[in-house]
């Protein structure tokens, strides 16, 4: 069986789109099938690396100035995902794979353009689902206290609707997974509740590549921590910015109980790696599970993908969003469940974030961080997502 993969292509990084594409297509593989990602720039990189064919999709121009973003609707126009010129062009390069590759399934990570594609080619589409691309999802940072609406992108959607005799929407995120055969959420009821009454909706637990996840760490890279305990540290580019936890860290961690190891990626900020102190010790790359299996805490930004991983692994989390709607839906959720601390970015501190640490290891946060952690395990993550995929292929 074939099976087409169609990531989101963005300018900027969108690698948890790809990995956890990964995921199931490493899963696909496992069971004899065959995978093409259509996919550019750092996502290409990766899938060739995992091994897989990929064909060069279309690329959006660049985003004009930042500017607040509440949903995932909203950051699609922001990206210039919803011009029509570009939907036009991406609409082309998808039935074009189709031709050539011919495949029996799409599987869809919020591409917008995917179920046009599906319906146009009669096959059935897999998407990806998570509530800040439900059309129902109001950010908080909303003071109106309702979704945002993009009337231009609609028209521009709803022509193309048109010419192919397709139903026309009413705002943009309907086509995110509303319109996909199978939804998969790589979560659980207990953090998104909002999808369980989504139709033909599945609940995975998780989608993370371990091929990725679980790779060996950097060798001697748990040597300096001296049987302290280990809190990692992930920020990506979010608004605690490396000016800011190249010194709260080590202010807060040095001469304590505490160690703290902190990925810090290919940030631009943080061209050369900063000096080690006694209890932080700073790496640009590290396998996010194989770390956290080793950590007694994780202070992040509320990436889905860190966040489900922590509580794979029973850890409590300390988490600075920022006003970004997703990450602060994600750390609303690990708050409301009782498996971690949400603060504001003015409370980055080396007093709160020792502080906050030291509360997280009271038992009521690991207790309430390991049992969402066979929650999440028993939902079947990347093998449950495959065979979901699999069935699908049969729904038409």
């Amino acid at each position: 069986m074939r099976i087409l993969f169609l990531p989101l292509i963005t300018r900027g990084a969108a690698i948890g789109t790809i990995t956890r594409c990964l995921a199931i297509a490493d899963h696909l593989r496992g069971f004899g099938h065959e995978a093409l990602f259509l996919t550019n720039g750092e996502g290409a990189k990766l899938v060739a690396e995992a091994g897989f064919a990929y064909v060069e999709g279309v690329m959006p121009d660049p985003p004009g100035p930042h500017r607040p973003l509440y949903d995932l609707s909203d950051v699609a126009v922001f990206l210039n995902l919803t011009d029509e010129q570009y939907l036009r062009r991406a609409l082309k390069a998808e039935q074009s794979a189709i031709v050539d590759f011919r495949p029996h399934v799409l599987f869809s990570e919020f591409k917008l353009t995917a179920a046009i594609t599906a319906a146009c080619a009669g096959l059935p589409l897999v998407s990806t689902a998570c509530s800040p691309a439900d059309p129902r999802f109001v950010s908080p940072f909303l003071t109106q206290h309702r979704a945002v609406t993009h009337d231009e992108a609609v028209v521009g959607f709803n022509r193309i609707l048109e010419e192919h005799k397709l139903h026309p929407i009413e705002g943009v995120a309907e086509l995110f997974f509303s319109r996909s055969h199978v939804k998969i959420a790589p979560t659980i009821p207990e953090l998104e509740p909002l999808l369980a009454d989504v139709p033909d909706l599945h609940y995975v637990g998780y989608l993370l590549f371990d091929r990725m996840e679980l790779a060996p760490l950097p060798p001697g890279l748990l040597e300096s921590v001296h049987g302290k305990k280990v809190v990692f540290a992930y920020f990506s580019t979010g608004e605690v910015r490396p000016k800011e936890y190249v010194s709260v860290l080590p202010e807060a961690y040095d001469n304590t109980e505490f160690h703290a190891i902190v990925a810090v990626g290919d940030h631009p900020e943080l061209p050369n790696l900063a000096d080690p102190t006694p209890n932080t010790t700073w790496v640009r790359f590290v396998p996010g599970r194989s770390i956290l299996r080793c950590s007694q805490a994780i202070v992040f930004h509320g990436g889905q993908n860190t966040a489900v991983a922590s509580l794979i692994h029973g850890l409590p989390s300390l988490v600075f969003p920022g006003k970004d709607f997703e990450r602060d839906f994600n750390a609303r959720s690990l708050a409301r469940i009782g498996a971690g601390l949400h603060f504001p970015v003015k409370d980055f501190t080396s007093e709160k974030v020792l502080e906050a640490t030291r509360k997280l290891l009271a038992p009521s946060y690991r207790l309430a961080a390991e049992t969402h952690s066979w929650k999440i395990l028993r939902q079947g993550g990347p093998r449950h997502a495959a065979e979901l995929v699999l069935k699908a292929s049969q729904s038409i």
